[in-house]
């Protein structure tokens, strides 16, 4: 089993499933998209020791198979009403007009968490709530989609900012060590000097920062 599995969604987002210790072989899922199964039927053939989901932030691609997953759910809180009611964010995105989806299960505020393996960074902007979360120990940085590899998170959906992306961006990821790979909600994974580097968006809002 590797360190880190990958599974993309068909709604492209990405979700991970991490053990960043393999002396007590704990694995952490990083999001829940919409179509879990593949990743249940992962965690099950490897007989997986799940410490619980992590959610990067509310959308309803990175939280809509929380009814699916068995096990404890770790979002910031901020963006609790996000993740439980998708169906707003159904409608703008892909115009569909569902009945209620809702989720009444448990969520725990990550920041509870209690873990030595993972640092929590809060970096709104995308959401109000949107979350990285490192793993110091094997060098990986999850971030959803605050930073891509070569773009950042959108800030006109709900909860978002424009104002807190460009704080978070020169606060938060500015501080990423670089030799980190980091895996984004969409797309590729990159080290974080790299996106440093070659990310417009990213030298971009350093400049709107700094100017």
């Amino acid at each position: 089993m590797d360190d880190i599995f990958v599974y993309t969604s068909f709604t492209t987002s990405n979700c991970y499933i991490v053990t960043p210790n393999r002396s007590d072989g704990i694995t952490y899922v990083i999001d829940l998209p919409p179509d879990l199964e593949p990743v249940l039927n992962y965690i099950k053939q490897e007989n997986l020791s799940i410490g619980g989901a992590l959610l990067t932030h509310g959308h309803f691609d990175h939280c809509l198979g929380m009814g699916s997953f068995d096990g404890s759910i770790y979002i910031d809180l901020n963006d609790e009403q996000l993740a439980r009611n998708p169906e707003e964010q159904l409608k703008s995105f892909v115009g569909l007009n569902l009945e209620s989806i809702t989720f009444d299960g448990e969520l725990n505020e990550v920041n509870q968490l209690d873990t030595k393996e993972l640092v929590v960074h809060s970096n709104p902007g995308h959401t109000k709530g949107s979350t990285s979360f490192e793993f110091p120990g094997i060098g990986v940085i999850f971030t959803g989609d605050f930073i891509f590899k070569d773009g950042i998170g959108r800030t006109d959906l709900s909860t978002g900012d424009t104002n807190e992306m460009i704080h978070s961006i020169n606060n938060v990821f500015t501080k990423f060590n670089n030799d980190y790979i980091l895996y984004p909600g969409h797309g590729d994974k990159d080290t974080v000097k790299s996106i440093k580097n070659n990310n417009i968006l990213v030298k971009e809002y350093l400049n709107d920062w700094t100017s």
